[in-house]
């Protein structure tokens, strides 16, 4: 009875705790031990994988960014910010910084005034380097012209009601002194050799009648002394 108990206590303690060298008791740590570094592995890699992916993701995205910033930000061509709109045609004004078209010239400067300067193919140059074929005119002649001229207040089609200007019709103006190419617009230049040219006619009137007004009161001054002299002497 005491001999088959005891072989029973061995035997259960030999199935519980495994008896040295059975593969039993080394293949579970092994197994474990394999199964923790394929997990750590498999972390690893997964990690490694995600941050790569991650990383190619940003680089996408950051390039994708920058193509698109590039793309939007870019000046193209006919935008305001890089050409100042589309482009003023002949004798239309840049006074704003607007652009002329190919083979205009903002025109300013003297004799220009400031904030009426146009584009224009031929801007009044002053410099007498750039003129030729001089001829003289007759001030009295052009001053007798302007004074035959046509002057009146109007505004353009354009304008709001309550704006006006005040000048002559291109086409008058240039029937009168057959100036420039066209009479659809008074050239600035034009404009102001006429005045000038008025002005110089003006001025010979003005001078001439200053001469003869003294001639006069001189002749006055004596007939006024001799008919004193004349006059008998009052008591």
């Amino acid at each position: 009875m005491h001999c088959h108990t005891r072989i029973s206590l061995a035997l259960t303690a030999l199935v519980a705790c495994g008896a040295p060298g059975d593969k039993n008791t080394t293949e579970p740590s092994t197994s474990s031990t394999a199964t923790t570094a394929a997990t750590t592995s498999s972390t690893a890699d997964t990690g490694t994988q995600g941050a790569t992916t991650s990383a190619t993701s940003s680089t996408a995205t950051s390039t994708t960014g920058s193509s698109t910033s590039a793309t939007t930000t870019g000046p193209t061509t006919g935008d305001a910010s890089s050409t100042g709109g589309a482009c003023s045609q002949q004798t239309e004004p840049c006074n704003a910084g607007q652009k002329c078209c190919d083979g205009l010239t903002c025109c300013a400067g003297v004799p220009v005034p400031p904030g009426e300067e146009f584009c224009s193919d031929n801007c009044p140059i002053s410099d007498r380097n750039a003129k030729t074929d001089l001829r003289p005119i007759d001030p009295s002649d052009v001053l007798s012209r302007v004074v035959a001229l046509d002057i009146s207040t109007w505004r353009y089609r354009t304008d709001p009601v309550d704006v006006r200007h005040l000048g002559p019709m291109a086409q008058d103006f240039k029937a009168a002194f057959g100036l420039w190419n066209t009479d659809r617009m008074i050239f600035p230049l034009d404009a102001t050799g006429v005045s000038l040219a008025a002005i110089q006619g003006l001025h010979r009137r003005l001078v001439a009648a200053e001469a003869e007004n003294d001639e006069l009161r001189a002749r006055l001054d004596r007939l006024e002394r001799r008919l004193a002299a004349l006059s008998p002497a009052q008591p």
